[in-house]
């Protein structure tokens, strides 16, 4: 990256999203070699401008503007600049367009406008990947651009690990989420004092509490890799980093380890922030002795763990292959092999309005996408009204709600079922 900004100047790195991850992102991008935090993209300014000044920028240097030609100019100069919406982005001289929302069918829309353009995106927004990740590489590939999710969010790092072991001759046969505090009937009232603990919105920590961020991660993870979860909503397996090795093959079918490979995560244990991947050698004999040398065990199944995932701090690894090696993390080239299915958080009614991930009417569990057909995916659950009454931990049936049409992301996910 430094050879490159020594001929063409510093990558501008447009920011959609000024919340905890995207002014994090700001932040890092102003520290990371050869890149620079070029555009903030916020509803309100307040929030884009606060990001600038915490990233060390002076707010009298921001340039304020919603004109294509006015951003350009401030850009090119060099200066911050914002603006409230994603609609200028792709006509900008922005390298890379970085979706950090979390938001459904705003973050689809922006995706996409700048996709479109030929503009390359990397995106956060593991919500809106579970859904319509096959849509955004396909989109991708007919404009020339590339779409890649980043790297430090835990789908990033569990198939950077893969990456890793792949190259030493190991075959993944389950990728892992590590969970300690999982209750699906989380609220945002009831996970109060989490959200206060950590300074997130009551929002993002029930989806963290009640799993659904979980389970749209090894969505993700699935839908890039092929692997599928064993039963709806993964075993959730309970043991030790010590014990993985053996108590995590022990709890899944062989059958579909040895075939298509597992998605899963473990619940408890001594496993913090972390992921993990079980694998195999190709020549389980010819390493068998050395692994257990370099302590990773008898074999042949072998424990890969990580303890940590720093999310925005990780992300200029990503931007750099896209800019250099136009080079994704991670590809969906055919479709979904699994969708997150909502469930119903408590019992309801006709005539209720679901609201939201992470909110107070359902929660989402990973199943095959053959096993979720008919069923209301989490990632359009607050485009719906219940129809016809469900008890707490249902599946939401489609049959049992009215889904709104005219929501631009449920277009596109119908759109993509008829893709192939």
């Amino acid at each position: 990256m430094n050879r490159r900004a020594e001929e063409v100047g510093e990558a501008k790195i447009a920011v959609i999203g000024a919340g905890y991850v995207g002014t994090s992102i700001v932040n890092q991008l102003v520290r990371a070699p050869a890149m620079r935090p070029a555009l903030v993209v916020n509803r309100t300014a307040d929030r884009a401008i606060a990001a600038y000044e915490l990233a060390g920028y002076s707010a009298d240097d921001v340039v304020v503007s919603n004109d294509v030609g006015v951003l350009a100019d401030a850009i090119n100069a060099g200066k911050p600049a914002y603006t409230e919406s994603y609609e200028p982005v792709a006509s900008l001289p922005i390298d890379i367009m970085v979706e950090a929302t979390g938001a459904l069918d705003y973050g689809a829309r922006a995706i996409l406008a700048s996709l479109d353009a030929g503009q390359d995106v990397v995106s956060f927004n593991a919500e809106i990947d579970g859904l319509l990740a096959y849509t955004f590489h396909e989109r991708a590939k007919a404009s020339g651009a590339v779409y890649s999710i980043a790297d430090g969010d835990q789908p990033g790092v569990i198939l950077r690990v893969m990456q890793d072991i792949a190259g030493w001759g190991f075959h993944p046969t389950v990728a892992l989420n590590c969970k300690r505090h999982l209750n699906v009937h989380q609220t945002p009232d009831s996970g109060a004092a989490y959200s206060e603990r950590d300074k997130t919105s009551a929002i993002m920590t029930t989806s963290f509490g009640d799993g659904t961020k979980m389970q749209v991660e090894m969505a993700v993870v699935a839908n890039a890799t092929g692997m599928i979860p064993d039963v709806r909503g993964m075993h959730g397996i309970r043991t030790m980093v010590e014990k993985a090795a053996v108590d995590i093959p022990n709890a899944i079918t062989q059958a579909k380890m040895d075939s298509t490979g597992v998605v899963d995560f473990t619940h408890e244990g001594d496993f913090a922030a972390g992921v993990g991947v079980v694998a195999r050698h190709e020549t389980h004999a010819l390493v068998e002795t050395p692994m257990r040398f370099y302590k990773m065990g008898d074999g042949p199944d072998y424990f890969f763990f990580r303890p940590y995932h720093l999310v925005h701090l990780e992300l200029p690894l990503t931007l750099a292959d896209v800019i250099l090696d136009r080079e994704p993390l991670a590809t969906v080239d055919a479709p979904h092999v699994t969708e997150v299915v909502a469930m119903a958080k408590k019992d309801l009614t006709p005539g209720e309005a679901l609201d939201c991930i992470g909110g107070f009417t359902a929660y989402g569990l990973v199943d095959t996408a053959e096993n979720a057909s008919g069923y209301l995916p989490i990632g359009l659950v607050q485009y719906a009204k219940v129809t016809g009454a469900m008890s707490q931990d249902d599946p939401i049936s489609l049959d049992n709600v009215d889904l709104d049409e005219s929501v631009d992301v449920v277009k596109l996910w119908r759109a993509q079922l008829n893709m192939s």
